[in-house]
Parts: C-alpha cells; structure tokens; sequence
C-alpha cells in the first residue's frame, strides 16, 4: 500500500464577498491556477483499479461524484462507457461484475450513488471507464425522522436530503403500497420524509460527509434490496467520519461512540502507524444501541489517488467539512470527503459548501485547476434586516420567516466572525441587524443551510429564489419569488439581465420568464423598496442555479472573465490572456472611474461617455470582472472592479 501527500495551492485572488450567495459571476481568478499535490492511498485495502488506457487523444482520469444519468454512466457532467470497466466494492475489493451491460450495471449501483471512476477521457464531456469504485457511507437503523427540516439520524449521524437526493424505488413502494418502475428524486415525490423513513428500517445511504454528518446523494432500504446488499450478502453497520476522543478500547465520531480493540484495526492500513485522533476512518460493526457501535473491523479513508495514477485529470465531488486558516496569511488547510487540501488562499471556501472541483494531475505532481464550482442547492437566498425574533425564526422586512435548524451554520461576523453558533445564540444577537440566508425548497417550505450576520450597514434587501405567479404583460408584469411580490415598475430598461449579468432589455426579460427559473431582484440602496411581502426592485436578473467560481480552463466558453489587466493598447486589454475590446457601449463601473477622478459617482457609465481613455482606466495590474460577447469576437459588455 503506498502514501502520499495531497498539498494543493491554490492561488486563487479574490474577495469573500465574490463567492457569496449573491455573486453568479464566474471566479476566474488565474489563468493557471496551481496545485502541489498528495493524496494518501493507504485505505480499504488498497489495489489497482486500471489504469485507463490513454491514447494519443486520451487522458487519463481520476472522478469521485454522484451518478446522475445511466446509458453508460454519467459522473461530474462527463459519460463514460462502462462496457469493459471492472465494478469494484470499496469494501474488501472484490470485483462483483466485468464487462457489465447496462442493466447489470444499474442492478448493483443505482442513481445518487457515489462513486470513482478510474479511466481515460477524450474530451470535456466523454470517456472510457476501466473500473468503477462504489461504497457506502453509512449502514444502519434509522433513530429518528424530521420532515420538518428534511434530515434523519443513523449511529447518531444526522443525514441530510435534498431535492437531489434519490430514493430508492423499494421505499416508495412501501409507503405507497403499489409499484413503481424507478428511483426518484426525494424534491420531485409528494410524500414527506417521514412518510417514507419510519424508525426501526435500516437503509443503506450514499453521499459526502459534512462537519457532522452526511449529506445524502441516495437512500436505500437495505431489507428490501436483492440479496441484501452487494454480493448478496448482509451488510454490517457501517459509518464513516472522523476520529476523535480517542482512549483504550474506544472512540467517538460525532454522535457515535466505537468499541474496539486491536485485532479490529486493518492488518495493512495501521501496519506502521496508531490509530489517532483526526483520522477518517470507515467503521464496520454491529449496533449494540443507537448511538454505540461495536466493530469488528476499522479501515483507513484515504485512498482516492495511489503510485499507479501519476498524472492525468483528477476530478472531486463533496462538501467542505472543515477550514483551516493559517496563524499568518491568507493559506490553510480545507477538508474534503476527508481529505485534507493545503490552500494558499481559504477565502472562497466555507464549511458546508459543496463544490466539484476539476483539474490535471501531471507528472511532476502539479495539479492545474480548471474548473471549481458550487454544486449547493441553495437555489433560495436572501440579503435584509431582520425586524423581529421570537426565540425560533427570525423575520425579514420582506416578511420571510426564517427558521434556522440544527442542519443550519450559524455564523455571526459582528462578534469576533465567530462560526457555528447555538440557534439561541445567533437569535439572541440577530434583531435590527442585516443578515445573509441561503436555502432550497423542500416539501413546500424552505430548508436554510447558512445564516450570517453580517458586519454592515448596507440598507437594500435582495432575494433570490424559483419564480411562481407571473402576472400581466410585458409593459406592467410582476412575479413572485418563495411568495414575495417583485414589483418591477421601477427598473430600468438597461437592468433587466440575463445569466450573464448582460442587459436584456424589458421585453427579453419578459420573453425569457417563467415559473421555476431562478430570478434575483435587488431593491434601491436605501432599501425603500423592502417591505413586507413585497420587493420594489431595481434590478432583476437571471441566474444559474449553482454558480461557478473558476471557469473553463482556457475560458472559450466563459461570459465573463477575472483577473488582473496585464495590457492597454487603444480600445483592448488583456485579462488572463485574452485580449477583449471594450466599445463606446462598455459600461464602466463607477468604482473605476471614481479611482481615476477621485471624486465619486451615482452611477456606472458607459465608455463612450467619458472624457478618460482605457489606459487611464484601467491601469495595470487591476484586478477586473469582464462581461463578455463572444458572438462577434471577445467584445466588453461590462468592466468592474474586483
């Protein structure tokens, strides 16, 4: 069994601010973004599972995520032929199918389903996998059920769902009575959580570890399946998580504690180290209560890249478990499906965020990063005051009710940016100040994952979420977002945008308007417009639902583009190596322009307006956000500063 290290630096510029719930705007902050790598391959028993077979076109890739389509199999936005792969339990490694079909495959692993694919791609979209990993993350008996925040407890590990998260077809059938042909994702099913998890069923759930617990990306009723588990045989109670309180015999992850002794501990995994504190371990056992597990045998989790992978594309799927900032600088440590990363820079991660993260391994063990995205179904955010708290939910001047959970991170960045606060503790401090809300829909309600109270005094109110109830024409229309009117008399022509933050026009917008696309609509400055049960907005635009924070590589198909201005020639510069032309239409924001007057301004103007030449504008070295057209060449529609 080998071991590396996984040091990954990313020099990646930019503000917190830039990757927040409100910001759709692709983070392309270097051209080359780098990242000095180790993982350790010393888990689960280890072994080849292929090499891919890379060509002259080919490269070899290294892909841990879900499975969101079949016909082959899809995983990270990328199809691979799955005809001459080896499916490979993570368990003990043992080979349960070669050359499967598409139906054998789908017979063993299903959608939702976590797992690594190790092969070759051809390009961005297509490749050929030579062996699928899959594993579980946790097996047991469920204790406890909350429809109300879409969350449940196995081995007193809090399990997370989400729209996305897909049910297995055996549970529905059960809480139904009748069959049905497939699995479903839990947003798209009418029944509440507790109507098809009862306590007592032992499920089978795959998905990534979160600070404390697991997010599920699929849910399966371990009684109900063929042969019962992979291999046809019984599955042990299993959980996977973090090592801690540590003493002879025992220890502790999260709510769960271990007994163990030593012949428990796996014969490779621990030949030349303890177990200690801090490791992410995967537990396999009997459940002598709901919250005490006898093992029977510990595995390291660490082996997502070994010696036999040296270079090639690595792509990663999960949930920031932890973050670590260094004493001094702007580096740290962030942790991921329990891997720990070293970073130069921590400030667009945060715990809880769930991101895919793409990049090429190379020979030399340099990573280049191409693409990092938020994969978090926050669909629903908020920026506004809160008015009033009543010990349980805080309400909005928009008149949102927000009720914070034990699945919510509670942060408050008034009092020392202290993280992970008590429900009671963020209400006690939450009233009159301006607070920053991130959530989805689930069975009719809204799940907030992330509150913040935010250390400033802007006055505007901004919300973001599914559009419903569209009424009137395009010269007098409104709409609603989570049951909030947007009046949009009040918004000029040029601030109706599409997804890229290009101005659209009022009868595009129109046009482009329907129920369940994504809309953010922001008030004026001073916040006149936020009352309750209605936002005046001044701006509106669409939006992706999840944002991307460093985008395509090369950028070919980026609309916008970060980075410093590295040259000025007449009406181009050069941002991260593209050359853009900006026009007398190039709107300006008003930052750059008050950097070069030194006094300030109401608004951003466009280029052809000012007296100031490009170069006086934007002098080298600044740091700019650039919307781009690329229809006719790689035109500015829009410059800020970032």
């Amino acid at each position: 069994m080998s071991e590396s290290v996984l040091i990954i630096w990313l020099l990646i510029y930019l503000e917190q601010e830039d990757a927040t719930m409100f910001s759709n705007k692709l983070i392309t902050a270097l051209a080359a973004i780098f990242i000095a790598s180790t993982f350790t391959a010393c888990g689960g028993g280890g072994g080849d599972d292929g090499g891919g077979s890379a060509g002259v076109t080919k490269t070899a890739v290294t892909s841990s995520g879900t499975i969101t389509a079949f016909g082959s199999v899809i995983v990270n936005g990328v199809r691979y032929e799955t005809g001459n792969a080896r499916i490979i339990s993570a368990d003990d490694d043992s080979v349960i199918l070669e050359n499967p079909t598409n139906a054998q495959l789908q017979a063993v692993i299903g959608l939702g389903q976590v797992i690594t694919v190790r092969g070759s791609q051809s390009d961005s979209s297509n490749g050929v996998a030579d062996s699928i990993r899959f594993d579980n993350e946790l097996v047991g008996a469920i204790s406890s059920v909350s429809a109300a925040d879409g969350s449940f407890v196995v081995h007193g590990q809090t399990v997370s769902v989400s729209p996305d998260t897909i049910i297995d077809d055996s549970i529905i059938e059960a809480a139904r009575g009748v069959e049905i042909p497939n699995d479903l994702p839990f947003g798209g099913l009418p029944e509440r959580l507790d109507q098809l998890l009862v306590v007592g069923m032992v499920v089978e759930v795959s998905g990534f570890p979160t600070q404390n617990g697991l997010q599920a990306t699929r849910i399966e009723d371990v009684n109900n399946r063929p042969g019962g588990g992979a291999g046809g045989g019984l599955l042990d109670d299993e959980v996977k998580g973090f090592v801690s309180n540590l003493t002879a015999g025992q220890f502790t992850i999260n709510g769960l504690t271990v007994i163990y002794d030593a012949s428990d501990l796996d014969s490779e995994d621990f030949s030349n180290r303890p177990l200690a504190n801090g490791q992410f371990v995967k537990v396999h056992g009997v459940a002598v209560s709901a919250t005490t597990l006898e093992a029977n045998r510990i595995e390291l989790e660490d082996n997502f890249l070994d010696d036999d992978f040296s270079n090639g594309r690595v792509e990663i799927e999960g949930v920031i478990q932890a973050v670590r900032p260094d004493a001094q600088g702007t580096g740290g440590v962030i942790v991921i499906n329990g891997l720990e990363i070293r970073v130069d820079n921590i400030s667009q991660f945060s715990v809880g965020l769930r991101v895919e993260i793409k990049g090429i391994l190379q020979s030399d063990g340099i990573i280049v990063i191409i693409r990092l995205q938020d994969e978090a179904e926050d669909t629903v955010r908020t920026e506004d005051l809160a008015v009033s708290t009543d010990g349980t939910s805080l309400t909005t001047r928009l008149g949102l009710v927000i009720k914070p959970t034990s699945r919510s991170r509670l942060e408050d960045d008034t009092i020392n940016d202290d993280d992970n606060l008590s429900i009671a503790d963020f209400l006690g401090n939450v009233a009159g100040k301006r607070i920053e809300a991130r959530g989805f829909p689930l069975n009719g309600e809204v799940v907030w994952i992330r509150l913040e109270i935010e250390d400033d005094d802007d006055q505007d109110c901004r919300l973001r979420g599914p559009v419903a109830n569209i009424t009137g024409s395009v010269n007098d229309f409104s709409f609603t977002i989570e049951g909030v009117i947007i009046d949009v008399s009040q918004v000029a022509d040029n601030n109706f945008e599409g997804s890229g933050d290009q101005s659209i026009g009022r009868s595009a917008f129109f046009n482009q308007l329907s129920p369940g696309v994504i809309v953010q609509a922001t008030s004026d400055k001073s916040g006149i417009g936020c009352i309750s049960g209605m936002l005046t907005a001044r701006e509106v635009e669409f939006e992706p639902e999840n944002d991307i924070f460093i985008g395509g590589g090369n950028g070919i198909n980026d609309n916008e583009i970060n980075g410093t201005v590295s040259s000025v020639s007449g009406n181009t510069f050069v941002v991260a190596g593209q050359t853009i032309t900006a026009n007398a239409n190039t709107l300006i924001d008003d930052s750059i322009i008050e950097a070069a007057r030194g006094v300030e301004l109401p608004n951003d103007l466009p280029l052809g307006s000012l007296l100031e030449t490009l170069a006086q504008l934007l002098p080298i070295g600044l740091n700019v956000e650039v919307v781009v057209d690329r229809s006719n060449g790689l035109v500015a529609l829009r410059i800020e500063d970032r």
